[in-house]
């Protein structure tokens, strides 16, 4: 009788006894895992989606996007908003806007190493911002010395510093302490004193600045100079100069000079972009759910892994319908954009261009406002993305707990897998103690 390996035995005994539980716990964590994947990639898709509808569909948007042109460029650049009125405008340019700028009287030789005093306050305002820097601060070692550079760091870093920037500037070998307000226009003029400081020198040198720059706000005019409106802002941009337009101001003109001329007007090729980064965001959404939701041929068509999902069954359904309704009592069909029998979505830009030309403001509340397409869209995606109980939080929710149910009933098979393999082992190291014992006593008798 040949000899056993209790072992061996053991573990082909124990394995045959667990492997149905193990072939079929794996096949069903592996399926709700790919469930949740796809689930995943359905729901990117969809935010996806949103995005591009949010996009086009705020407060500040619009699906009709506009444009805008200068009759000479170098002076103005103008952002026309979707809900800017199209015209001509004239607009003069002044004077464009300019922040304040001192160069402090210190001796020309100094550099960042200069010592300074560190006795007396040196005080900084800009408007109706200030700052009172204790010149004794600067002096962390108490060495009764501070540099220049501490200075510069310690203005610039305050806390309370009310808008200005020190700064050394550097030309023809000689070194220039400068004083330039953070903000442009009027306001931003800076007032510089020292108070009980013990070097004279000090206080001269901030008594006796030169203006480099003087603060200034921009001024336009819409119309003709010195005959329209007059505008003026702090900065060089002027924001809703015109409703929905936004103009900054890069150079001024020469007084006498015609004034510019604007054209806002719909950009037909921005728009139509606009619209077909829409179309190609339900194309893609609508792929990955068809692909996720097949039914497969069991031959070429492979079967998708949320075939029959009811939630995105009902999701799709939903969303056909909303894309087929009729909005201010056009369809989107009217406008080229159809959905073919594959349930993709084409645009027929020719025809879009079209409707846009002829009637824009049936085209913006078929798509824009309260009831309208985009609005439908959004009330419908809401709840399938809320973070909190959305309907697909849910749905992986639910899938998750499947899968760690299917994990503990795997942890529980290596328990089972244990307790069967010792029990065949000891039953075959048994079984091999008596064969050998068999084999001894034969032998005996031999």
């Amino acid at each position: 009788m040949s000899s056993i390996d209790p072992t061996t035995m053991a573990k082909q005994m124990a394995t045959y006894d667990v492997k149905p539980f193990q072939d079929r716990y794996k096949t069903q964590a592996d399926s709700y895992k790919t469930q949740l994947t796809e689930l995943g990639k359905v729901e990117g898709k969809i935010r996806d989606f949103r995005k591009s509808v949010n996009d086009i569909n705020s407060p500040t948007s619009s699906i009709i996007k506009n444009g805008a042109s200068v009759s000479k460029e170098g002076f103005v650049t103008v952002d026309a908003k979707p809900k800017a009125l199209s015209g001509n405008y004239q607009i003069f340019v002044e004077s464009v806007a300019s922040g304040h700028q001192l160069s402090v009287n210190l001796p020309t030789d100094i550099d960042p190493q200069t010592q300074i005093p560190t006795i007396g306050k040196l005080d900084l305002s800009v408007g109706d911002k200030s700052m009172s820097l204790d010149l004794a601060s600067l002096d962390k070692q108490l060495t009764g010395k501070a540099s220049l550079a501490q200075l510069i760091s310690s203005i610039n870093n305050a806390s309370d510093n009310p808008g200005v920037n020190a700064s050394l500037l550097r030309s023809n070998g000689q070194t220039y302490f400068m004083l330039t307000s953070a903000d442009t226009g009027a306001a931003s003029k800076i007032s510089v004193k020292t108070s009980g400081v013990t070097q004279p020198w000090f206080n001269q040198a901030f008594a006796n600045t030169q203006e480099i720059s003087s603060p200034a706000d921009a001024v336009v005019w819409l119309g003709a100079q010195n005959r329209g409106l007059k505008l003026t802002s702090e900065t060089n941009t002027f924001t809703n100069a015109i409703d929905g337009v936004d103009i900054t101001v890069e150079q001024a003109q020469q007084s006498g000079e015609a004034p510019l001329t604007l054209n806002i007007a719909p950009d037909e090729e921005a728009t139509k972009t606009q619209i077909q980064g829409l179309v190609d965001a339900y194309n893609g959404l609508m792929k990955t759910i068809d692909t996720a939701t097949q039914i497969g041929d069991g031959k070429d068509v492979k079967r998708g892994a949320l075939a029959n999902d009811p939630t995105l069954k009902s999701f799709e359904s939903q969303i056909n319908r909303v894309v087929r309704n009729k909005y201010d009592g056009h369809l989107l069909s009217e406008l080229g954009i159809t959905i073919d029998r594959t349930g993709s979505m084409q645009l027929d830009s020719n025809k879009f261009l079209e409707a846009q030309r002829n009637n824009s403001a049936a085209v913006e509340k078929l798509f824009n406002g309260n009831g309208a397409l985009l609005d439908s869209v959004e009330k419908l995606l809401s709840p399938y993305l809320q973070f909190s109980n959305g309907l697909f939080k849910s749905r992986k929710d639910a899938l998750q707990q499947n899968i760690s149910r299917i994990e503990q009933k795997q942890t529980g098979l290596e328990r089972k897998y244990d307790m069967v393999y010792n029990r065949y082992l000891k039953q075959f190291a048994q079984m091999d103690s008596l064969s050998k014992q068999m084999e001894k006593t034969k032998s005996m008798f031999a």
